[in-house]
């Protein structure tokens, strides 16, 4: 049915954008994002930091390593970045693939020794260069079992030494970020889960390792909710308020994107605010009475929720440097309003 409405006021774009304000990432970053087939990691850092020596993610135990992994040399993803290339001074982008390989011919290896349960190759070419990362898997032990039964392991070259250096990273190059994607090797138990990592990084303009600037980074995987409801402010003026919410994991989620549909058509948009709220107040200019359906489309990027979930880090004595929200997509249900 067609409609006229028109917005009567924006009163609350300066607290939503107050809110965007507050979500910039800082430091480490991880953010994990997946479907029933597919997982997708990123993790992420300023060129100011020093380059990790080692990245250690832990698997939740909402997910689960297929028992049966690929053969050697299946291709099982893709993997994109960038890094910072010390001896051309420019940001590198870097594209390939996910190779699987024999994980029994790496139970010696310096970074994650020991039985590996699998073993995924970064395959990345940069400026004409193939730069392989290998990423260990394998089961955890002690007192690490508390995060997980597995954990994915990756060790980077020192980048911050002088050219000729040896192991030094090829034309010196430093993490900025990288995504990789593996498909049907990691299954999802649940819709939600929280991911840890650790990182050790390299002390400055060194090849050793600096464990005291050890820290943890948190990504959390939940689904988004959207909520909405009606308010006739006054049946002369035809003016009604739509006011909702928007959460992920039953937390706020500040400056998601909320388009309002009015029976079933896309017409207003806001930002929600830090408690997750939006509002909209709306004028029907027709003159007779009509019937609307309402209903709110919200949408989030990955966006940090350090505040949130930090304080409760899984790591004991391990600053948390970071927590990272998946992004997601939520529909309200419609409400019926005549007016």
């Amino acid at each position: 049915m067609k409609t006229s409405f028109r917005l009567a006021t924006l009163a609350l774009v300066a607290s939503a954008a107050l809110a965007i304000a507050g979500n910039a990432f800082a430091t480490q970053t991880m953010t994990v994002a997946q479907t029933s087939s597919a997982l997708t990691i990123k993790v992420a850092q300023p060129q100011t930091d020093p380059q990790p020596a080692q990245i250690t993610i832990y698997l939740p135990s909402t997910n689960q390593l297929s028992a049966t992994q690929p053969p050697p040399g299946s291709t099982i993803g893709t993997t994109t970045g960038h890094v910072f290339a010390r001896d051309l001074g420019i940001p590198l982008p870097l594209t390939g693939q996910v190779i699987t390989r024999d994980p029994t011919q790496y139970t010696d290896n310096p970074c994650s020794p020991g039985p590996q349960l699998a073993v995924w190759d970064l395959q990345l070419s940069v400026a004409g260069q193939t730069i392989n990362i290998l990423v260990y898997v394998s089961q955890t032990t002690g007192d690490e079992t508390a995060l997980g039964a597995a954990k994915l392991v990756v060790c980077l070259a020192p980048a911050d030494v002088p050219a000729g250096t040896p192991g030094r990273s090829p034309m010196g190059a430093q993490l900025l970020d990288a995504t990789f994607t593996v498909n049907n090797v990691v299954k999802p138990t649940t819709t939600s889960s929280t991911w840890s990592s650790k990182w050790i990084p390299y002390g400055v303009s060194s090849a050793q390792v600096n464990p005291a600037g050890t820290v943890q980074v948190m990504s959390v995987v939940a689904p988004g909710a959207a909520t909405i409801k009606t308010q006739v402010l006054s049946k002369k003026l035809k003016k009604v308020r739509i006011t909702g919410r928007v959460t992920q994991g039953g937390k706020p989620a500040a400056g998601a994107t909320v388009n309002l549909l009015l029976n079933s058509r896309s017409r207003f948009k806001t930002k929600t605010n830090a408690a997750g709220a939006y509002t909209f107040v709306l004028r029907n200019t027709r003159t007779t009475v009509t019937v609307t359906f309402f209903q709110a489309s919200a949408a989030a990027a990955a966006r940090s929720v350090t505040s949130a979930y930090c304080p409760s880090a899984p790591i004991p004595n391990v600053p948390c440097a970071s927590a990272t929200a998946s992004p997601f997509t939520a529909l309200s249900k419609k409400v019926r309003l005549k007016l």
